[in-house]
């Protein structure tokens, strides 16, 4: 392709190529944005879990709780509803982290529409504006009154180029967005993992509790004085 035929590209087809320059700087900015999100967060993710567990069997809530208050990952929220439901509600801890789970999940999944939109609407975009190249080369060989495969092949080449700018940013698009989709999918039965046994060992400290809080033990009835035997005169 010449430079004759780039300059006619962009000069004609501005308005397109100007939309699949969006939708792919849109693309790019989710993607590199999800990157950071997710990066690294399961070891970060179980690194917290197992502090979080040791604390509570040692029986401290309050560093648990400190615990979920400083580790940036979304299990800490999950950990730290659940240990604020635990001390009013025992009874519903496990459907206040449940529903608190899913809604961690829920935000990691943030801005992926964006990126599964740019992926199945690129092509259709490209293709419009392929379309209309190949109208306006039509019209430009009806106007001259030449017809010919020369006249129209330049156009037609030209126009092209806006399919394949279209299938280079879905392409991209749609498998970053898979990608994305699967590894959402084991994080987030990781953390169902995490959960459980968060859950477990705060069940295991509830029926140790009065053992860890020093509560007092029933005393044991006293026993009745031995009777002595009535003497005779």
């Amino acid at each position: 392709m010449t430079w004759e035929t780039i300059r006619n590209l962009v000069r004609d087809e501005w308005v397109i190529l100007s939309l699949l320059l969006a939708w792919s700087l849109a693309g790019l900015t989710v993607i590199c944005e999800r990157f950071y999100a997710l990066w690294n967060i399961l070891p970060r993710s179980e690194t917290f879990k197992n502090r979080v567990v040791d604390a509570l069997e040692h029986g401290d809530l309050g560093k648990a709780a400190a615990l979920c208050e400083m580790y940036p990952v979304p299990l800490a929220e999950v950990f730290e509803r659940g240990l604020q439901v635990y001390q009013k509600t025992p009874n519903k801890t496990a459907e206040a982290v449940t529903s608190q789970r899913a809604a961690a999940v829920l935000s990691l999944k943030r801005y992926l529409w964006a990126l599964g939109t740019v992926g199945s609407s690129a092509p259709f975009v490209g293709l419009f504006g392929t379309v209309v190249g190949i109208l306006k080369a039509f019209q430009s060989m009806s106007v001259a009154g030449t017809g010919g495969f020369k006249v129209v092949s330049q156009g037609i080449a030209a126009a092209l180029v806006a399919t394949a700018a279209g299938l280079l940013v879905a392409i991209y698009a749609v498998i970053a967005y898979n990608y994305f989709v699967s590894r959402i999918g084991a994080i987030a039965m990781q953390y169902k993992l995490y959960s459980e046994e968060f859950l477990s060992t705060l069940a295991a400290l509830s029926a140790h509790a009065p053992a860890r809080t020093g509560a007092p033990t029933p005393a044991a009835p006293a026993a009745p004085p031995p009777s002595t035997p009535a003497t005779t005169t």
